[in-house]
């Protein structure tokens, strides 16, 4: 399985449901407790794996984050030639200007950690990469009905 491909997928579907029950996954149903017309969202998370999943009110996978983690046992994902892993910003830019790829980048600092990012962007998705002091610390592969 290639983790791009359960952006949509339905909570309860097959793999996901394995998965979790193999690593002991429990969901967290988030409501909109303060009436504010937010919408309900599910967590769950794998830290073995560096997953954080989040499923929207219809219970549909809408955003994955994948933190780079050392994997001791069993990995259930392949390498996903659509989602390459990046050690720099520059190897990402290089990446981008040479295959032509859609994306924006930035910097930021948030509470005194400089972050450096870059996002690729298709029709059905966008691969968010952030770096912090030069190396990857997070990709975020969300589907574009949520990226507004």
């Amino acid at each position: 399985m290639h983790h791009l491909d359960l952006l949509g997928a339905p909570l309860k579907d097959d793999f996901l449901c394995e998965l979790f029950e193999t690593y002991e996954v429990q969901v967290e149903y988030l409501y909109d407790r303060t009436h504010e017309d937010l919408p309900d969202e599910y967590h769950a998370e794998i830290v073995d794996l560096g997953l954080q999943f989040v499923f929207d009110d219809r219970q549909a996978l809408r955003t994955l984050f994948l933190t780079p983690v050392d994997i001791s046992t069993f990995n259930p994902f392949e390498d996903d030639e659509r989602v390459p892993m990046f050690v720099s910003k520059a190897e990402a830019l290089n990446y981008a200007s040479a295959n032509g790829s859609n994306f924006t980048e930035g910097e930021a600092d948030f509470l005194g950690e400089q972050k450096d990012w870059i996002r690729f962007e298709s029709d059905a998705y966008t691969i968010h990469y952030e770096f912090v002091d030069g190396g990857l610390r997070k990709t975020t592969l969300q589907s574009v009905a949520d990226c507004v």
